[in-house]
């Protein structure tokens, strides 16, 4: 039997607040919800986005597809687990470097791939990376996952 990796919050005491949504959000249940405050509302951090408020804990998929999306007609609010130790699990782009243990330790920037329904948010590692608002603190080569931590520095107010 296949096993899926289930992304998300892996440890630490998950503090958080509840969070008006940015018209029109979707977060991939394989990606990334990494969220960043804007015009008071949270939206996902984007590629290049050097700033994190926290990780969006959304609900089910949309019927027949692998995201759900928020905020549309309705005012839609997103639970945003903030703390700096907390850990997420999210997948990795690797385009220009292999994962690895030596990865510990290292920032890692925040990219989005895809568009609508079909968007992911990844960890980008690697010679490219001008924006690293979190640090890996362990991998999954296997899986090609790493956990992370916000950077203090990084961490938006809410």
């Amino acid at each position: 039997m296949a096993t899926s990796v289930r992304y998300g919050h892996r440890e630490g005491p998950g503090k958080g607040r509840e969070l008006p949504l940015m018209a029109n959000q979707y977060f991939h249940r394989l990606g990334g919800h990494f969220v960043k405050i804007r015009e008071g509302n949270a939206t996902l951090c984007a590629t290049g986005d050097n700033v994190v408020a926290g990780w969006a804990v959304t609900p089910k998929q949309t019927s027949g597809k692998e995201s759900w999306k928020g905020g549309g007609k309705e005012v839609d609010s997103v639970f945003v687990i903030y703390g700096l130790e907390d850990v997420f699990e999210l997948p990795v782009l690797e385009k220009n470097a292999s994962l690895a243990a030596s990865w510990i330790g290292q920032g890692a920037g925040l990219v989005t791939s895809g568009a609508t329904h079909a968007m992911k948010q990844y960890a980008k590692i690697g010679g490219s990376v001008t924006a690293s608002p979190v640090s890996i603190v362990d991998v999954d080569v296997t899986a090609k996952t790493v956990f992370v931590k916000i950077k203090p520095s990084k961490r938006q107010a809410i």
